[in-house]
């Protein structure tokens, strides 16, 4: 997957709402989009052959510390999304 900058991002996002509604929606993106490779390394990491119980536990812990980052952006980006819905009708 190509770089994603996030500057043009919110240029793609401004055709929708205004200039608050399109950062927002910009940065739960762009965050959203950072969090997966994070997220994939960790699976990695914890499916790797020579872990430790301890090293498992604390990249679980980071990962369920990953995984509340990204859902915080999907509402905020869910929320955002049903405003700039309700504007448009």
């Amino acid at each position: 997957m190509g770089e994603i900058d996030f500057n043009r991002l919110t240029h793609c996002m401004s055709l929708l709402s205004s200039e608050k509604e399109t950062e927002i929606v910009a940065t739960d993106l762009y965050d959203i989009l950072e969090s997966a490779p994070k997220i994939q390394d960790l699976v990695l990491q914890i499916v790797s052959t020579n872990i430790t119980k301890e090293k498992m536990i604390d990249l679980l812990i980071e990962l369920e510390t990953e995984l509340d980052h990204l859902n915080w952006h999907y509402e905020s980006f869910k929320k955002e999304l049903k405003n700039i819905k309700e504007l448009d009708s």
